[in-house]
């Protein structure tokens, strides 16, 4: 077999990256290798990857000349950002602009940007139906990647926009239902009857689901084991 492609992905200590690391590693015959993305070598995480046969490199999405040596020799890159590592809109941007001048300073081949849909496609930042934030943004962690995506295009980067949907895994990790005093179950997300799009992020790369539709009403009563009374 040829020399394997490497893929460098960004957040390979994360729900995504680490996913798309470990989706690669269990493929040894798909002609690509990995390089693990990561802030911090040492951590547990990253140190788990390495026991696993990727290769492990430091990389910080605020230091372009990390990322850049980071991508040498890379055919190709996942890229993603963090918005509540800071919550801000501003920072996610500095990161999409320069993981895009890094991406094309290495002559990458082709990234797949982990980005979301534009909001105020449908409601415009003049709308008050919904609050304006960071001075220009309906919802900032998607507006601001959407907005990234541009980034990419004026770079000359050959990109593929990944728009992802819901996580399942938020529903574990403090979106669930939750139970009140009188043990009714309430699961509080809009998700109305036409269906619930969903992707897995942490086992297997980003992977959409078929939608979800709600057997029960959003509110339903308490909850009983089988055979309970």
């Amino acid at each position: 077999m040829s020399e394997k492609k490497i893929i460098a992905v960004v957040g390979a200590t994360g729900a995504q990256g680490g996913g798309l690391v470990k989706a690669i590693l269990a493929d040894p015959d798909g002609g690509y290798a990995v390089r693990a993305l990561t802030r911090d070598t040492t951590s547990p995480r990253a140190q788990e990857l390495v026991k696993l046969g990727a290769e492990v490199v430091q990389a910080d999405n605020y230091d372009p000349e990390s990322l850049t040596a980071a991508f040498a020799g890379a055919y190709g890159a996942f890229l993603v950002t963090n918005f509540w590592a800071h919550m801000s809109a501003d920072r996610e941007l500095e990161e999409a602009t320069n993981l895009a001048a890094a991406a094309r300073a290495a002559g990458l081949k082709h990234v797949v940007w982990s980005t979301l849909e534009d909001t105020r496609d449908h409601i415009p930042a003049h709308d008050d139906r919904m609050p304006t934030l960071q001075d220009k943004y309906k919802v900032p962690h998607f507006d601001a990647k959407a907005e990234a995506d541009e980034l990419f295009t004026a770079a000359g980067v050959p990109t593929t926009f990944l728009r992802t949907t819901f996580y399942w895994e938020n529903l574990a990790t403090g979106w669930g239902a939750t139970r009140d005093e009188n043990g009714v179950l309430t699961l509080a997300l809009p998700m109305g009857r036409a269906g619930w799009p969903a992707s897995r992020s942490t086992t297997s790369g980003v992977r959409r689901t078929a939608s979800s539709r709600p057997a029960l009403p959003m509110s339903a009563g308490p909850c009983t084991s089988p055979g309970s009374t």
